[in-house]
């Protein structure tokens, strides 16, 4: 009984990541990736992030698309409860290449910090409008409040 217990803990929360660079100052804080779409074609995943330095936090949500045919994904806007966001891209690469290769897109949709905020109470439900599709999801919001507690508990 105690074993499943155990298991059942740890697939409740959000796990919490905190990484430091040493010659930048920036720290980052995030979450474990959630997956909020899955079709035949496309997989998304988004975690949300504050990254720190100097008491400054920047609010984003990490973003990855993965398209699981030939043609790679490409993001053209992402709104929110119709509201369009910020949505900066990093890198399109292939990744997952062990079980053939999937063609990635990788971003960031930059939040304020009163959005933030609201997504820890209510999650985020984001709509991806790409050139070969459309996706959508909500990022829970236990995801964005184990965040920002990690946040209040910085020195």
């Amino acid at each position: 009984m105690i074993p499943l217990f155990l298991v059942l803990i740890g697939c409740s929360a959000d796990r919490v990541l905190v990484t430091r660079d040493a010659w930048t100052g920036h720290e980052l804080i995030t979450v474990t990736e959630q997956e909020i779409f899955r079709d035949a074609d496309a997989v998304m995943t988004a975690r949300p992030s504050v990254i720190v330095k100097d008491g400054q936090a920047g609010y984003a949500v990490l973003t990855q698309l993965r398209r699981q045919d030939a043609n790679g994904p490409r993001i053209e806007k992402v709104t929110a409860l119709g509201n369009p966001l910020k949505y900066v891209l990093h890198d399109r690469l292939f990744r997952h290449c062990a079980t053939g290769c999937q063609r990635a897109e990788i971003g960031a949709i930059h939040l304020s910090k009163a959005t933030f905020h609201a997504a820890a109470r209510s999650g985020l439900p984001l709509r991806v409008y790409g050139l070969r599709g459309r996706y959508e999801g909500t990022i829970p919001a236990r995801a964005f409040a184990d965040v920002l507690a990690q946040l209040d508990s910085l020195p």
